[in-house]
């Protein structure tokens, strides 16, 4: 199988090829020499052989200089599906550019030819690769360090107008610089896309979240991401810009709780001790014997009522006390009417004869002549 390594091979653009980093859902990565330098080349996966197809959301405010592709593309001709492939494989390449010249970290870009992205190595402080954040092993507490650097990063990138779209702890490297954001195809346009804010959250939320399990201190961040989108639609956000905490507030006549361990004394002093019996603790109920229950149906220092022994209904009211009273009398029935329409005609009869007579059975089919009552008869043609 012919590999587009082996192109770029024959062509003298790459000097060797080590080996496969790893592969992933858009695309696969290998490890090759570019000029005497160990560089990484990303091979991308053609539409039917990817995992990662519904990109049309993605895609929405994406637009080609040429008019007549851009057609095309809205049409979905071979044409316009064969160039919204190569444009899908080199929007990577120009959000690496644009994003690398703004100062967000991000593998510096190469070159991108042959549907073949050259981009920097990234390693960690050992000179290998790096490893992803989600298998990284770190101490916890520079988990509020590397959220604050993410953070930064991400605000850089919004400043260009760009949402990564698909940011987790998969998609970040633990470099030896800091975490490093890599895979940028499905990379969303803030103001041209009516899903934009959908995916700012998403991704935002997905890194605050995973390092709040880590350190328990950055669950008072949980609001960074909206406070970050709304600067951004009033077009007041910079990339030094540090959301500031958010007081979650009450609403009318909900009391305020203090974090745990915080709490001061309670207002208005102590909550004496209650026990579940209803009496304080320490004293006997009232009504009852100690370690007996009370008595039920009457009540404290009075007999039970008398007319029914205890457990049992009382009798039903209207008789005297102790007796049943008499079950209802029996209804007697009456006329039995039937109703029947009479048919028209002299001969018609009375309703009883109509109502009781019974149809005339019908006269039985003779047989045929052959004695087989399931053959049936051919048709002579004269």
């Amino acid at each position: 199988m012919h590999s587009p390594l082996d192109t770029l091979v024959s062509e003298g653009i790459l000097d060797d090829v080590l080996g496969r980093l790893k592969s992933g859902k858009e695309a696969d990565v290998f490890r090759v020499v570019y000029r005497g330098e160990v560089v990484v080349a990303k091979v991308y996966k053609d539409r039917d052989q990817r995992s990662f197809k519904n990109n049309a959301g993605y895609k929405e405010g994406r637009v080609v200089r040429n008019t007549r592709t851009q057609r095309a593309m809205e049409k979905g001709s071979r044409f316009g599906r064969s160039e919204d492939e190569d444009e899908w494989k080199a929007s990577e390449a120009r959000c690496l550019h644009r994003l690398h010249a703004a100062g967000v970290r991000v593998p510096t870009p190469v070159m991108f030819y042959e549907g073949v992205l050259l981009m920097e190595l990234v390693e960690d402080a050992e000179g290998n690769a790096a490893p992803r954040l989600v298998e990284a092993a770190f101490d916890p507490t520079l988990a509020a360090g590397f959220y604050r650097d993410l953070r930064s990063q991400i605000v850089k990138m919004l400043c260009c107008d760009l949402i990564h779209g698909d940011l987790s702890p998969y998609n970040v490297l633990l470099a030896a610089g800091g975490p490093t954001i890599i895979d940028f195809p499905q990379t969303v346009s803030a103001a041209h896309n009516s899903q934009s804010e959908t995916f700012f959250r998403r991704d935002f939320d997905g890194i605050q979240q995973f390092f709040a399990r880590i350190d328990r201190s950055l669950l008072a961040c949980n609001s960074d991401g909206r406070e970050i989108w709304k600067t951004y639609v009033r077009r007041e956000l910079s990339p030094d810009y540090v959301p500031e905490p958010v007081a979650r507030e009450a609403r009318p006549g909900q009391a305020q709780y203090a974090p745990r361990g915080q709490q001061g004394p309670r207002p208005g002093g102590a909550r004496p001790p209650q026990s579940y019996g209803g009496a304080p603790q320490g004293q006997p109920r009232q009504g009852a014997p100690h370690g007996q229950p009370p008595r039920q149906g009457a009540p404290q220092g009075q007999p039970p009522r008398q007319g029914a022994p205890q457990g049992q209904p009382p009798p039903r009211q209207g008789a005297p006390q102790g007796q049943r009273s008499a079950p209802w009398p029996a209804r007697s029935p009456g006329p039995v009417v039937s109703y029947v329409k009479r048919p028209a005609g002299r001969d018609a009869g009375p309703p009883a004869e109509r109502a009781t007579a019974a149809p005339p059975p019908k006269p039985a089919a003779p047989p045929p002549p052959d004695g087989n009552p399931h053959r049936k008869r051919r048709r002579h043609r004269p």
